[in-house]
């Protein structure tokens, strides 16, 4: 297992995942392809919709075996897709959690995605105008669906992302005794309730970077509510490496996984230039301190 930890994995995830003991995975936390026709450099991504469906059963299947019976999966997809002549529309979030479910994830939650973007506007409609003849209706936002393999408390217990401290205030049931209180500044608590609330706002930051966007704010809210520091994050869409730079960011084991050699290459070399980045951050630090 340590030969993958803090490594992008050049290959098919389901091949990959294949080689990788059982129930290894704290969090897996991926964008898959959405099987909507974006022009990837290996990926076909013009499926028919019953192609795209086998597919994501047969990755998630692997995905399932990999994790830790305590182990959790946040998968990031649309509510709904149109492929016309490649199977018309589809109810993805329905379809993907049927096949979760087949398999044999147990739910979890689903967060509301909110972009954060000037750009985003509704001046555009599809189907009858100004006529209820046959109007498009269709929601352009996603989500993000969280699962557990088969105990939804963790285990073994780690470092969260919060830091307390303890305090002795008054003991509201016995006059003039105090007791131990566990404290946390009132910011970490705002974000705790911000990312259990079920709506994360998030920014389109790699647009220019991939065909297919993926936020960095998305992964690291994941990783922060559903991880404990060291744990492992595997991404079997690694893509431009976004989710690894979050796990990296916030002290967790990673492990990606890439299609395609061109990603998986950036992806390579985006954590790196961080990793070094922080190295450095660290070296200079540690010249400005006198040991004695």
């Amino acid at each position: 297992m340590e030969n993958f930890i803090g490594k992008v994995v050049n290959g098919d995830c389901r091949e990959v995942m294949k080689t990788m003991e059982e129930g290894c995975i704290d969090l897996i936390v991926t964008s898959p392809p959405y099987g909507v026709g974006i022009e990837y450099d290996v990926h076909d991504d013009d499926m028919f919709v019953e192609d795209y469906l086998k597919f994501t059963e047969e990755w998630m299947t692997e995905a399932f075996r990999v994790l830790k019976d305590d182990g959790r999966i946040a998968i990031n997809i649309p509510y709904e897709t149109n492929r016309q002549a490649k199977g018309g529309r589809v109810f993805m979030v329905s379809e993907v959690w049927q096949i979760m479910k087949k398999i044999g994830y147990k739910f979890f939650g689903v967060v509301d995605l909110e972009e954060e973007s000037p750009h985003r506007s509704r001046t555009t409609a599809w189907g009858s105008w100004m006529s209820p003849s046959a109007p498009y209706i269709y929601n352009p936002k996603e989500c993000v669906i969280l699962a557990y393999k088969k105990k939804h408390v963790k285990t073994v217990k780690g470092k969260p992302e919060w830091e307390s401290w303890t305090e002795q205030v008054p003991d509201e049931k016995t006059e003039g005794m105090f007791k131990n209180k566990t404290m946390y500044t009132p910011e970490d608590k705002r974000e705790f309730i911000d990312l259990v609330f079920g709506q994360w706002h998030y920014f389109a930051d790699t647009k220019s970077m991939t065909k297919a966007t993926f936020s960095m704010d998305i992964p690291t809210k994941a990783i922060k509510i559903l991880t404990y520091k060291n744990d492992i994050v595997l991404d079997p869409f690694a893509g431009s490496g976004t989710s690894l730079v979050a796990a990296e960011t916030l002290d967790r084991r990673w492990i990606g996984i890439e299609l395609s050699p061109n990603y998986a290459e950036v992806a390579k070399k985006r954590v790196n230039v961080f990793v070094e980045g922080r190295r450095q951050q660290v070296l200079d630090f540690e010249k400005t301190q006198t040991l004695t």
